[in-house]
């Protein structure tokens, strides 16, 4: 969607969104950035909207060792110096760049911390959920763990564990 600039300059935002035109009616999100309650017109263009030209479809796996060689063909714009350039500094440096999905890295020359100050751990039940995705879900926690990206943490502030089925945990966020 596009948007015109006498809605954006009464300090209200309206959000982007994909829309099904066989729809009889198109919900459309507004925010007002102010603090003080805006009117918009009736009538007024609040936004337009534009055919999607193309849908690319992600392929479901990729080859680790294609990953690279595939950026290193995708160097449009740039001169055959600027390439070779480019391309020995990626195989130079290879290793420090993702070459899986699963390959998110770690960092340990910082640590984080959230300060919730006196504020005592939140509980809430966790959600249920549907059938239909629980084969999807223990897959992805299943990988998560192996790729320890999560793992199993107890004290006040953890997370819920919720079984799904009889061999699979799943931690739960809360929210």
């Amino acid at each position: 969607m596009d948007f015109p600039s006498q809605v954006s300059q009464k300090d209200v935002l309206v959000a982007d969104t994909r829309v099904d035109f066989k729809r009889e009616a198109i919900p459309v999100r507004v925010l007002n950035l102010d603090n003080k309650p805006k009117t918009v017109d009736k009538g007024a263009v609040i936004a337009t909207c534009e055919p999607v030209l193309d849908i690319v479809a992600r392929p479901q796996e990729f080859s680790e060792s294609l990953r690279l060689p595939s950026i290193l063909e995708n160097l449009e714009g740039l001169n055959e110096e600027q390439r070779t350039a480019v391309k020995e500094l990626l195989q130079e440096f290879q290793n420090l760049f993702s070459t899986s999905d699963s390959d998110v890295g770690r960092c340990n020359m910082t640590q984080h911390r959230i300060n919730t100050g006196n504020h005592p751990p939140i509980k809430q039940y966790p959600r249920r959920l549907p059938l239909a995705k629980k084969e999807e879900a223990e897959c992805l926690v299943k990988e998560m763990v192996d790729n320890g990206i999560i793992e199993d943490l107890s004290g006040p502030w953890a997370s819920s564990r919720r079984k799904m089925g009889r061999h699979v945990s799943v931690l739960t966020t809360g929210s």
